[in-house]
């Protein structure tokens, strides 16, 4: 088994590791060989283990069987970056010909800042339609047909945190060209917004989510509107303002012509101590439903409190869920009040299936 030689945390080796990882011509790794063996398995699970490999293939690196994991990655992604990108056109030509315009986000939207198409895993189809077409595109997606595709059209970073309105959105989207045909993305004030929010509403516990805020800051147009991208809602930019502080404070994002240059120096200590926490040991796989386990709670109720503790919220999604500040006052408060939300709906759902 390995184990750090250099770094206090393995979250802070994995922020080393991924340090400019998104470039074209990224640094040097400066990892000890030993250190890159041990941090491997959180790179392969977290979905950056491409660019770990993007860092380490120039690198002096002695231990070939972890850098190989790592290209194995690498090539698994490219390969079905393809058949994803194959998909995306069709789902577009499939929405058009029901007269539905989508607009994509994240996936290959962010992946195509990158150098290579395997350097980010893909996964679901994340679209955004106007509310007055919504019931079009579910009906043209639930066809038979189209079944095989994974879409996503649920987004809380938009319905649940966003100002703007989908026409607001639209009107600041562009066609980009894939494959044979256009897709419509976001602006990129709008898409990294969202990216940011997206990153902190799931506890940042992923470190490829902050290397696309990354890409996605140093790929900004020369005419970015950073008044657009922080929205007109004073809280929630100061979110993004530390979701973009904690991109330069941890993996070197680039902000020298920007008006957040600096902000890093103003993070809450709880705030970067929970991010790297969640970096050294993500989430498992297995984590407890409570609702797919109701059956099970009636039977041994006092597992409930077991699974509460397993699934104690982190002190970034309590923060959001309670819509608080980024401010360095304890998280406790929220993260207990989120447990208590969370215990009540259960017991709600007991008592309704007592109930029968």
């Amino acid at each position: 088994m390995h184990t750090l030689k250099t770094f206090k945390s393995a979250g802070s080796a994995v922020a080393a590791a991924l340090r400019g990882a998104w470039r074209e011509s990224p640094p040097k790794l400066e990892l000890p060989a030993e250190d890159l063996a041990a941090i491997t398995p959180l790179l392969l699970r977290s979905g950056a283990g491409a660019l770990g490999w993007w860092r380490c293939r120039h690198a002096d690196v002695q231990t070939p069987t972890d850098v190989q994991q790592l290209r194995d990655t690498y090539l698994y992604y490219a390969i079905h970056a393809a058949e994803h990108e194959r998909q995306v056109s069709e789902v577009f030509e499939v929405l058009r010909s029901g007269g539905v315009e989508p607009i994509l986000l994240k996936g290959w939207a962010i992946g195509r800042l990158y150098p290579e198409a395997g350097l980010r895993p893909t996964g679901d189809i994340d679209l955004c339609v106007s509310p007055a077409q919504r019931a079009t595109a579910q009906a043209v997606l639930d066809r038979s047909e189209n079944r095989r595709y994974w879409i996503d059209l649920e987004h809380d970073e938009i319905s649940r945190f966003g100002e703007q309105s989908f026409e607001e959105l639209y009107s600041r989207s562009n066609l980009v060209r894939l494959n044979a045909i256009q897709v419509r993305v976001l602006s990129a004030e709008d898409h990294l917004r969202i990216l940011c929010l997206h990153l902190l509403k799931h506890g940042a516990w992923r470190p490829l989510w902050l290397c696309d805020i990354a890409a996605a800051l140093e790929s900004r147009p020369p005419r970015f509107d950073w008044d657009c991208f922080l929205g007109g809602n004073a809280r929630r930019a100061h979110w993004i303002i530390c979701a973009v502080a904690l991109a330069q404070q941890l993996l070197g994002a680039q902000l020298e012509d920007s008006p957040l240059k600096g902000s890093e120096s103003r993070l809450p200590g709880w705030l970067l101590s929970s991010v790297l926490k969640q970096w050294s040991a993500p989430y498992p796989s297995n984590l407890p439903s409570f609702v797919g386990n109701i059956g099970k709670y009636l039977r041994k109720p006092t597992e409930i409190m077991s699974d509460i503790c397993k699934r104690w919220p982190n002190p970034i999604q309590a923060t959001i869920d309670a819509n608080g500040r980024f401010d360095d006052a304890s998280r406790l408060p929220f993260q207990l009040g989120n447990c208590a939300v969370r215990t009540a709906k259960v017991c709600r759902q007991l008592q309704q299936l007592l109930q029968r």
